[in-house]
């Protein structure tokens, strides 16, 4: 076991050369290896948290197995023995399905109030410590993330997503104080689990493409190499090592959690989660949405995301030869309606709130853009200018799709348990880019009339093409 108080990031971060845009890394330190469960009373008191103060400990009511028992009993063991702790369940059933969704998190944050604790222990994956995050800013609470599987890359980062009206959004949160990753916990995940935390960290291609992009044009000038940098750095250590990852090898996993936990302080010193989430990620969230407003069983997000990133590199890829060849141009009647959203929106709820709450995102990217078109003109005239860059942000269908065959994770939509019906991904694709106020390759190949009905299809083709050759 060893603590690193992430020293060499934050000098990363300082030394850079636009580190007066970027944000301090607000997480103390990760705990990680062989026993870092065990100090975890150690951890709480390196963080201020005195002896005898009232813990409360947020779990969700599935398993999760440790050397034999299981990791909560555990949390709650060691903590017992020094604090007054009290145990606040997400979820009420095992193995239910907790969505973030806006009575979830107001009954958390009820239960936790109630209980007027000094520090807050997250005990879980993804949606956990997301209501954790946001819990914790709301009253301010020393929190210490205890990671239970290597399923997405949001533990380490002060962002939360939560649904807004059955609409996924990055919310404000709160940095943890620490992040435990024992790989006796972690590796002890079901498979699929940590498979998908590979699909969420191939993310980071396709995603920072995106974020260039979106500054490129103007939209966003908050564009950084730096937080992609830390995120590549420690990623590249993964890479060799997926095939053992497929197998759940307990150093292969603790590589793509330290991976994830990076590529979480990344977003965090960005102070949004462009480095690592955009046209894969809006994908994924409407897929995710339509199961949720259709009571389905959806795929996991990280399986989800692992597949749509290889869509957007290849989508990358189909826009850039239309760039380069030199015959594109954005065009304002291409621009979506408030009509268009709200029609393709209109099934994800009974009351229109779905889709209302996408036009609001959305209408604020099309104003822009109806004032902002000679810029996106202007970039697509120059396009060679900035194919070079994206090219060294990218990387290519085959490695993003190769890596998660190596791990045995799912690679096309077929892949994904439960599936969901061509009908929906079809849907999905074609109107991701109408869910929020960011601007991706999506919105460019809308803009120079590239995403049609046949565009779409003809991109499922070349997935399923390169999947299942």
């Amino acid at each position: 076991m060893f603590v690193d108080d992430l020293h060499e990031l934050r000098e990363l971060v300082r030394r850079s050369s636009d580190a007066s845009t970027l944000r301090p890394i607000g997480l103390h330190e990760i705990v990680r290896g062989r026993g870092a469960l065990q100090s975890l009373s150690r951890v709480l008191e390196r963080n201020g948290v005195d002896s005898a103060a009232k813990i409360c400990v947020l779990s969700d009511s599935t398993p999760k197995s440790y050397l034999g028992g299981d990791v909560l009993d555990v949390v709650r063991g060691l903590l017992d023995v020094y604090y007054d702790v009290s145990v606040v369940k997400v979820g009420r059933q095992p193995e239910e399905l907790v969505h973030a969704d806006e009575t979830t998190v107001a009954r958390c944050r009820n239960d936790v109030a109630r209980l007027t604790p000094s520090a807050l222990v997250s005990v879980g994956s993804g949606t956990v410590v997301d209501i954790a995050k946001y819990v914790a800013r709301e009253f301010d609470l020393a929190h210490v993330v205890v990671q239970t599987a290597a399923s997405v890359n949001g533990f380490a980062d002060d962002q939360s997503v939560l649904l807004i009206d059955g609409v996924k959004r990055t919310t404000p949160s709160q940095w943890p104080r620490a992040l435990v990753i024992d790989p006796y916990v972690v590796a002890e995940a079901p498979l699929a689990m940590n498979r998908s935390g590979l699909g969420d960290q191939l993310s980071m291609f396709s995603a920072a493409a995106d974020w260039y992009l979106a500054s490129a044009v103007g939209f966003d000038a908050s564009f950084s190499s730096t937080p992609l940098a830390m995120m590549r750095r420690e990623a590249n250590a993964l890479w060799p090592h997926v095939q053992d990852l497929g197998h759940g090898d307990h150093q292969a996993v603790d590589l793509l959690a330290s991976s994830l936990a990076v590529g979480g302080i990344a977003m965090g010193v960005a102070g949004r989660t462009a480095p690592s989430s955009g046209t894969e990620h809006v994908i994924s969230h409407l897929l995710e949405m339509r199961a949720g407003a259709s009571q389905t069983a959806s795929a996991s997000h990280g399986a989800t995301v692992g597949v749509t990133s290889v869509v957007a590199v290849l989508l990358w890829q189909r826009i850039r030869d239309a760039l380069n060849d030199g015959r594109c141009r954005a065009d304002a009647s291409n621009v979506a309606t408030r009509d268009r959203v709200l029609a393709a929106f209109e099934r994800l709820d009974d009351n229109g709130a779905a889709a209302q709450e996408c036009w609001s995102a959305y209408e604020k990217k099309a104003n822009w853009i109806h004032s902002h078109l000679e810029d996106i003109n202007h970039v697509i005239e120059h396009w060679p200018v900035h194919d070079p860059d994206v090219d060294e942000l990218l990387m290519s269908p085959s490695f993003v799709a190769g890596n998660l065959t190596l791990a045995g994770a799912p690679k096309s939509f077929d892949d994904l348990a439960p599936a969901p019906e061509p009908d929906v991904v079809t849907w999905a694709l074609k109107n991701c880019h109408l869910m929020r106020d960011r601007f991706t390759v999506v919105d460019l190949a809308d803009l120079i009339g590239a995403w049609h009905d046949d565009d779409v299809d003809n991109l499922l083709a070349d997935l399923k093409g390169l999947a299942h050759p």
